[in-house]
């Protein structure tokens, strides 16, 4: 049984987490924007040339991988309002917090 003010501590470090998750994804979008460009244009580029050059390749690789740090990015956030909403709906389930990068330096240490 959870007592209410670690029921508390735990909504706030969600919501903490939450933030930051946020932000990353925001600042991550630009970049995971001009990835899918240049992955499509690698792909394009491969296409009408016939042949795969090392170019192309890492700039699919790399827009791949910002794409792909958006996505689980938003997913963590996904994940942060899934655990907020179970310990709304039920204070004394077991819900884990969710730590995110940077957490510990900006809101002080892991709890």
């Amino acid at each position: 049984m959870r007592s209410t003010p670690e029921t508390l501590e735990l909504d706030l470090s969600l919501r903490q987490s939450r933030s930051i998750y946020v932000a990353l994804a925001l600042i991550i979008l630009p970049f995971a924007g001009g990835g899918l460009l240049n992955a499509v244009s690698a792909i394009g580029a491969m296409l009408s040339t016939g042949s795969v050059s090392a170019g192309a390749v890492l700039y699919l690789v790399v827009g791949a991988a910002l794409v792909g740090a958006e996505y689980m990015v938003i997913s963590q956030v996904f994940e942060a309002n899934r655990r907020l909403k179970d310990l709304r709906e039920d204070p004394e389930q077991k819900v884990r917090k969710l730590h995110a990068p940077f957490q510990a330096s900006i809101f002080g240490p892991y709890h």
